[in-house]
Formats: C-alpha cells, structure tokens, sequence
C-alpha cells in the first residue's frame, strides 16, 4: 500500500472517528472537546522541539511545506486517541487510569513502529525508538486526564455546575 494511501485512510478514520468519539456521550461533549483540545496543545507543544531537532521525522504528509509534522497524527488521531482513553476512565479509580494508559500508548506505538519500519509516514532518528514514543505519549494521556480531572474538580467545587451564566 503506497504512503499516501495509508495517510488519506488514517484521515478518514480519523475524521469519522472523531465524529463518533466527540458525540458519544453528549452529557460530557465539553469534556471531550476540552481534552481534544489540551492534548492538542500538549502534542504540539513536545512534537515541535522533537521534529526540530530531527529526533522523529515525518518524510510523507499533508502541506509539507507549511508543516514539518503530521497534521493527521497531530491533530486528529493522538487527540482523538486521548478522548477514547478518558471516555474509558471516565469512572475508574486512580490506579486503574494510571494502568489503562498502556491499553492506548502500547498498540499506538507498535502502529507508529510498523509504520517507521514499513512506510516513510514516520522516520526515527538519533536514537530516537518506540520506547520514546510509548512514553511520551503515556505522559500526555496521564497530564491530559489531570488536567480534566483538575478542571472537573473546580467545576464541582465551584457549585455552579450545569447553570447558565
């Protein structure tokens, strides 16, 4: 299968996964685009140093000559990923929510080590390996479900959950 055909599949997965993911709960839809939202922020905040400094390479993408990253990965797939992990979580404790994040970080890794080995969507250099990756976006599931654990928490607190303003 050629590159660009992974890429526009892996779109269109996205794109309809997204759908699905975000609307699923609409009691939660703020929740949802909230953490959409922060593990944007957070992905593109670690994958620019990370590209610019060549670890980790994207050799086919969309727009190359705007973006030095892959906007599917991005901003589609890794947010949409971290929705999924937190709808998951949604209720467990603590310790299952810290254990869970290997159910989502560990497939998505082996995916981006199969393509690196396999296509030229993805391109590990100095060093870098799926040990990296596994980590990095462990610590992104984690920091994005405290930071709406946090933000819950405020809105609880602030009893003013549910009223319009």
């Amino acid at each position: 299968m050629k590159d660009k055909t992974i890429l526009n599949l892996l779109t269109v997965i996205g794109i309809g996964g997204s759908i699905f993911f975000l609307l699923r709960k609409k009691a939660d839809l703020k929740d949802w685009f909230l953490i959409y939202f922060i593990k944007t922020l957070v992905s593109t905040l670690l994958d620019g140093p990370v590209i610019k400094r060549k670890y980790l390479q994207y050799p086919v993408r969309y727009f190359p000559k705007l973006f030095d990253s892959n906007i599917v990965f991005l901003y589609i797939l890794f947010p949409l990923s971290c929705v999924m992990y937190n709808q998951f979580t949604y209720k467990m404790n603590l310790l299952k929510s810290f254990f869970s994040v290997f159910l989502f970080s560990g497939p998505m890794t082996l995916i981006e080590n199969w393509l690196e080995k396999n296509t030229g969507l993805v391109e590990y250099n100095k060093g870098w390996n799926g040990v990296f990756t596994f980590s990095v976006l462990s610590f992104t599931f984690l920091l994005v479900k405290g930071c709406i654990e946090f933000i819950r928490f405020l809105d609880n607190k602030s009893g003013i959950a549910g009223e319009v303003q």
